[in-house]
């Protein structure tokens, strides 16, 4: 049975939004922001990495994540190529886009580092809690085998655990499976909180110039940070914030608690604006159709993507 390898976190029909030509054949412009260059390339070729969704879980298809995670961008693409012809954010495009930003919100290498990092430091604060006495060492391996019957110290003394465990000479991994659970937990919470918010299609072209996305292409942001203490990150479900998220090089939405859904045209200082605000939202990488669009710089001055890395 052949399988795929590569996987994409970024979703190709999202991206082919922001091409040249809308297809993911097109070119897209790619602004690496760490790596301080530009080049052009295919949808295909970002957002992803190998063997992304695969699971490795007994009597379970290896690409049992992929398949479901392709069925349902079939069915999104759909949904984002309707939208700039109807402007009717309703319905089940809604619940297909809204789902799609929920995807993005949480599925990325970079999420995946972030939320194992609580459980990794879990772990080790388990162990050396474990370690604190000779007796509480020798009780749970002895727990453990009366529970399996394996002997888990491997013949090594407390002594030799005890300098193991302190030496911290060792990685702990959390398993990708877990990862991809947490996702789909998380996916679920943050499309529920989305469906709760009121939305704003917010329309680009001609003067105005055109939205861009990044590889973290949803931003939730404070409406006044200043009066937020700066230990409190925003969440989904807050109300005093904000949710933005480019659908294409044409339309964003804005997604606020206690609005008016509706639909506006942004003109050249919010599409910069807005721009600004993905960027700054990014992990590594922006992508345009182009590297002529519009964002606002330090100084408030509107500037072109163009001159991005001669001012980071």
């Amino acid at each position: 049975m052949s399988t795929s390898r590569h996987h994409h976190y970024l979703s190709q029909c999202y991206l082919k939004g922001f091409t040249q030509g809308n297809a993911k054949k097109s070119k897209l412009t790619v602004v690496d922001l760490k790596e301080s260059k530009t080049f052009e390339t295919i949808p295909r070729n970002v957002g992803g990495m190998r063997d992304f969704n695969r699971v490795e879980i007994e009597g379970v298809d290896p690409e049992v994540i992929e398949k479901a995670q392709s069925e349902f961008e079939s069915k999104v693409a759909k949904a984002l190529k309707d939208l700039p012809e109807t402007l009717d954010f309703s319905g089940e495009n809604k619940d297909l886009i809204l789902e799609l930003i929920g995807m993005l919100a949480i599925k990325s290498p970079e999420m995946r580092e972030h939320l194992s990092k609580p459980l990794i430091q879990i772990a080790k604060m388990t162990m050396a809690m474990t370690m604190e006495t000779k007796e509480r060492w020798e009780s749970q391996i002895a727990q453990v085998k009366a529970d399996t019957g394996e002997d888990i110290s491997n013949g090594k003394t407390y002594e030799e655990m005890k300098e193991f465990v302190e030496g911290q000479e060792y990685d702990i991994t959390v398993k990708k499976e877990h990862q991809i659970h947490m996702e789909l937990v998380g996916m679920q919470q943050i499309t529920e909180l989305l469906h709760m918010r009121n939305w704003t299609l917010v329309k680009a072209g001609g003067e105005s110039g055109e939205f861009i996305t990044t590889d973290n292409p949803v931003s939730l942001t404070w409406h006044n940070p200043d009066q937020v203490p700066q230990f409190m990150s925003p969440g989904f479900g807050s109300r005093d914030t904000m949710v933005y998220f480019p659908v294409s090089k044409n339309l964003a939405l804005v997604g606020e608690f206690g609005r008016n859904d509706t639909v506006t045209e942004a003109n050249k200082l919010l599409v910069a604006f807005l721009n600004s605000k993905i960027i700054a939202n990014s992990y590594q990488k922006v992508f345009a159709a182009k590297n002529n669009f519009n964002y606002v710089a330090k100084g408030g001055e509107i500037s072109k993507g163009n001159t991005l890395l001669k001012r980071a």
